[in-house]
């Protein structure tokens, strides 16, 4: 039996944690020691507490760039902006990950949206692989895609940037004595596996080639969802703490449908203050499978997991995209025409978007569509095989 390491070192929320549960659940049935290094171990302790494994604090950067580059428009652009800016700090990072793989010495490790660690690991002698969505698990290209190819277009300014994230990437390595990258995007291609979650409908790169689709794996438990006894259609609302929050929940609480809103970090009074005939706050996490079934509509931020569950129950849904990642499965879903998008500096369009939506049967429908597709996609199946997959590279 070996050891296995699982990382989660960027992104917030609980996401992350779900994904990777499964996953150290089904290892460490098998026999294996399984080590988590995860960004965020308040929430870790109760949610991994039935899996026999060990829990690390991940090194990690708590701030942004001091120079972020903005738009954010690649890959290369998020390194940037999440730490690999500056080659000492980056270093010390690389080091506190490479102490803990000295401590655990493991014979896999896992990443997930860990690019540091995944930095800290060329020339440690463990195998690699990467699972995450598609966002997460960029594909093998110089330059790195443009993933806002919707704004006028700046192909050199961002060759410049990415070669500049790179200089950064190959200081570090020099002076752990490693070699150089020749591009940013073998740092993810230079595994031996990569287990994309998604589905390609979610993909901002679906050009991949000859790829595996898991579709959601993540583990998401909870207790029943309970609306308020308001009448009219049953909203479900995932959303997180942004200063447009307020104005979206007391657009919501005139609305005439009944909502229940699970927030992720919702401050207390707020909710006091907010809480209604019509909607109500559920301070602990639900069943999102039995609240896709049962909602009308679902508003979102754009999570990738919330997101496809909805779509899986074939229900439409509104989006308050607030960071990249959300941009992109906003749009998704509105090219599948299963919702529509509120940027957050035009929350005063909810109103108008939210009758939109269940006012028209068009959204439903294509929401169907998609549950159809995917009507075979079972995800106890889907782990299962992913964690075959892990076992032939261990």
């Amino acid at each position: 039996m070996a050891n296995v390491l699982l990382t989660w070192e960027l992104g917030g929320g609980r996401g992350h944690l779900y994904c990777l549960l499964p996953l150290a659940r089904a290892l460490a049935s098998a026999g294996h020691s399984v080590f988590l290094a995860l960004r965020d171990l308040s929430r870790a302790h109760r949610i991994y507490a039935s899996v026999r494994a060990q829990c690390f604090q991940a090194p990690f950067k708590a701030k942004r760039a001091a120079s972020p580059i903005e738009p954010s428009r690649s890959f290369a652009h998020l390194l940037h902006n999440t730490g690999f800016d500056d080659a000492d700090d980056l270093t010390r990072r690389v080091k506190d990950w490479r102490s803990l793989y000295d401590r655990i010495r493991p014979a896999l490790i896992i990443f997930d949206h860990s690019p540091t660690a995944l930095l800290a690991a060329r020339g440690v002698p463990a195998k690699r692989a990467i699972v995450g969505v598609g966002f997460t698990c960029p594909t093998d290209e110089y330059p790195l895609r443009d993933l806002q190819s919707w704004l006028p277009g700046e192909p050199d300014k961002m060759r410049r940037d990415e070669d500049r994230v790179l200089a950064n990437v190959n200081r570090v390595l020099a002076a752990w004595g490693q070699p150089p990258l020749e591009r940013l995007a073998e740092l993810y291609a230079d595994v031996e596996d990569t287990f994309v979650c998604t589905f390609e409908e979610l993909d901002p790169y679906a050009s991949r080639r000859e790829t595996e689709y898991y579709g959601v794996c993540s583990e998401t438990r909870g207790k029943a969802p309970v609306w308020p006894d308001a009448g009219g259609k049953l909203v479900f609302a995932y959303l997180k703490p942004f200063p447009g929050l307020p104005k979206v929940l007391a657009t919501l609480q005139r609305l005439s449908c009944s909502t229940l809103v699970v927030g992720d970090g919702l401050d207390a009074d707020l909710q006091q203050r907010f809480q209604s005939r019509n909607l109500h706050f559920e301070h602990d996490m639900v069943d999102l499978l039995q609240a896709a079934k049962i909602c009308d509509l679902a508003v979102l931020n754009g999570g990738h997991g919330t997101t496809a569950t909805m779509l899986l129950a074939g229900k439409p849904i509104l989006q308050l995209p607030l960071v990249l990642e959300q941009v992109l499965n906003s749009r998704a879903v509105a090219r599948l025409g299963a919702g529509l998008a509120v940027p957050v500096a035009r929350l005063d369009q909810i109103p108008q978007q939210f009758h939109t939506l269940l006012s028209s049967n068009t959204f439903g429908k294509a929401a169907a569509r998609f549950a159809k597709k995917y009507a075979h996609v079972d995800p106890k199946i889907q782990i299962a095989r992913l964690l075959d997959r892990i076992l032939q590279v261990l």
